[in-house]
């Protein structure tokens, strides 16, 4: 079993065991101050956690078949919500590096879902993610830091003992809701990455098209983007739709939003909101590149056709006078001169270069 379970209070993230839920149980009984987060990262831990959380067997579901679409749904005791997030194949990577053993830079991974799995409730969080092995740390991180900045704020406040510990008792109650603005932006950074690299391909294609000539390759690697993009689109449209839910949402009996983490929320979706038109612009610079590649490839079919009509513009006359000195006619002035080979290449090649120089004075070589 490859779960994780952290006590968190006002103060302090410490881990515990979650091999015995009943003493987890039994101690936030004690410690109502306390949080609890559980994180996963094997399908196979959704169902230990089904028995002791009560989760809906659709969203258990929903963990184990993978690659759902982003949304939220309410059930009686939990919000469930699904995140889609981005990652490159390493299996590909992997495959590759063993048949081909070229560099990670110079092969092309596909990008493919790395799905964020929420269970929200009051006193309770459960994050379930398979990839991203970083995940845990920059939550816990996270945590830390912003546990640092409100305890700060307090002492800094001229407020009454009262207030600042009504003030705690808001903080800790929320701390499942800011766990989980965490984990969602943690899943919406995976797609900075991919796009800045994406970006940089199309800069460097864009590039090659301006100074090379059109490939086979190029062409490939236009068709590559297009797909990554497209793939992009689908996932950054599935993301805004289930934020849109969580923010026009209309109520949560048991598991409602607080105000603040909806204007997190609402803070989240204009970041989508950015990535989803730049991946518009990327999709319309990809149709920009797509034409400048069939440009560039007419225009080097012009110019190997020119090329051609030139070579055999010149070719013209000279076959024109090879052929005459060709006939077999008994009356030919030059047939019986000692220097009429040599009067014939002559004049071949005054023709020919006669015409190569026309030519480049015309600019048309």
């Amino acid at each position: 079993m490859t779960i994780s379970a952290y006590l968190i209070d006002k103060n302090v993230v410490k881990q515990t065991d979650f091999s015995n839920p009943i003493a987890v149980r039994k101690e936030m009984v004690q410690n109502p101050e306390e949080s609890l987060w559980i994180h996963g990262d094997e399908p196979e831990d959704i169902f230990p956690l089904q028995g002791i959380f009560g989760l809906h067997p659709l969203s258990v579901e929903a963990v184990t078949h993978q690659n759902q679409p982003s949304k939220i749904e309410e059930y009686d005791e939990y919000l469930f919500t699904i995140i889609d997030g981005v990652r490159y194949d390493e299996s590909e990577r992997e495959e590759h590096q063993k048949n081909n053993k070229i560099e990670d830079d110079k092969y092309d991974l596909n990008l493919i879902e790395d799905d964020l799995y929420i269970f929200l409730e009051q006193r309770w969080i459960v994050t379930i993610n398979f990839h991203n092995q970083k995940f845990q740390e920059n939550i816990r991180r996270r945590i830390k830091s912003l546990q640092q900045q409100i305890m700060k704020s307090l002492e800094s406040k001229q407020q009454p003992p009262s207030d600042k510990n009504k003030r705690k008792d808001q903080i800790i109650h929320q701390m499942c809701e800011i766990i989980y603005r965490l984990a969602i932006e943690e899943s919406i950074a995976s797609y900075y990455p991919v796009m800045d690299k994406t970006n940089k391909q199309l800069e460097q294609i864009e590039e090659s098209i301006l100074n090379i000539t059109a490939s086979k390759t190029q062409l490939s690697n236009i068709i590559s983007l297009r797909r990554k993009i497209s793939f992009l689109e689908g996932t950054l449209g599935m993301v805004s739709r289930a934020f849109d839910d969580i923010i026009n949402s209309g109520s949560f009996e048991q598991t409602k939003l607080s105000r603040d983490s909806r204007r997190q929320i609402r803070s989240l979706d204009d970041k989508v909101t950015y990535l989803r038109r730049d991946t518009e612009n990327m999709h319309q610079r990809v149709i920009s590149l797509r034409e400048a590649y069939n440009s560039s490839l007419t225009a080097n079919l012009n110019e190997t056709i020119r090329t051609l009509t030139v070579i055999a513009t010149i070719v013209l006359p000279l076959t024109l006078v090879s052929g005459i000195y060709g006939m077999n006619f008994d009356i030919m002035p030059e047939l019986r001169s000692p220097y009429g080979y040599y009067y014939a290449l002559g004049l071949m090649a005054a023709v020919g270069g006669g015409m190569i120089g026309y030519f480049k004075w015309k600019k048309w070589i």
